[in-house]
């Protein structure tokens, strides 16, 4: 990795931010904040941008599509110059639409927000498959203690599966399709966060439905957490849909009759 840039930013608190930028042997751009790799905001003629809040400021950092380019840091609207900023007190004029090629406006920021959102309501995805996994490997452990985010549907193929084989282990075969129904969970999570919102939809509706599972089971503490993490989900994909709606363009305006 090759470092392209870093800087350090204070606020009026006294509390430190630190922002770097490095590219891989292949050209990859990794943006970190604060030891957080941060997202690919929007790609321009300028080059990427990485969007990012410090403290109640909105961040931006554009890194230039050639290699010779230097990575540039704007902190509401304004240029920073040199490796180290000391922030004032927010400026509400800084943020203003147009204050730089760089700056953010205020749609901007209004897409940052809604990105975030769906991104973090379709990161359910992941925990979910995480711990349906985990909980699978618990059982075929014979340990007595899962998430309760997990899966329904894993844990009645684990049964089932022991049922049929007339044995105390889980079945491999049974691991196997435990494996399988995670992997459509990471795939629904991947999905929403490149702002599919069929699959993402198709994603809350299986969740939804494998909670149902849990009412059968009289398992009320299970059921009413797929019931927190239905109602995440569906914040994010609804965040999903804003976005689209904002990144829409404007219609023209009817002529006038002659």
């Amino acid at each position: 990795m090759t470092r392209l840039a870093q800087w350090t930013a204070m606020e009026p608190s006294g509390r430190k931010h630190e922002l770097h930028v490095d590219r891989s042997l292949f050209g990859q751009i990794s943006v970190v904040f604060d030891r957080r790799r941060v997202p690919r905001f929007d790609r321009g003629d300028e080059g990427e941008r990485y969007v990012m809040t410090i403290g109640s400021r909105l961040a931006s950092i554009v890194v230039p599509p050639s290699t010779g380019g230097q990575p540039r840091l704007t902190i509401d609207g304004r240029e920073v110059f040199g490796a180290e900023a000391l922030l004032a007190p927010p400026d509400p004029a800084a943020s203003q639409p147009g204050v730089s090629a760089a700056g953010i406006s205020a749609q901007d920021l209004s897409r940052y927000q809604l990105l975030q959102r769906r991104d973090l309501g379709g990161g359910w995805f992941y925990w979910i498959a995480g711990a349906s996994i985990l909980n699978s490997v618990l059982y075929a452990a014979r340990i007595d203690w899962g998430l309760v985010v997990g899966l329904g549907i894993t844990q009645v193929i684990d049964a089932f599966a022991i049922a049929l084989s007339h044995t105390v282990r889980t079945p491999i075969y049974a691991i196997l399709l435990d494996v399988l129904v995670a992997g459509i969970f990471l795939l629904f999570g991947r999905s929403a966060r490149r702002g599919r919102l069929g699959i993402y939809a198709l994603g809350i509706i299986v969740y939804a439905l494998d909670g149902l599972i849990f009412i059968y089971a009289a398992d009320w503490f299970a059921f009413s957490f797929h019931v927190f993490a239905t109602y995440s989900l569906v914040t994010g994909w609804r965040a999903g849909r804003a976005l689209v709606r904002l990144d829409r363009p404007a219609p023209a305006a009817a002529t006038a009759a002659g």
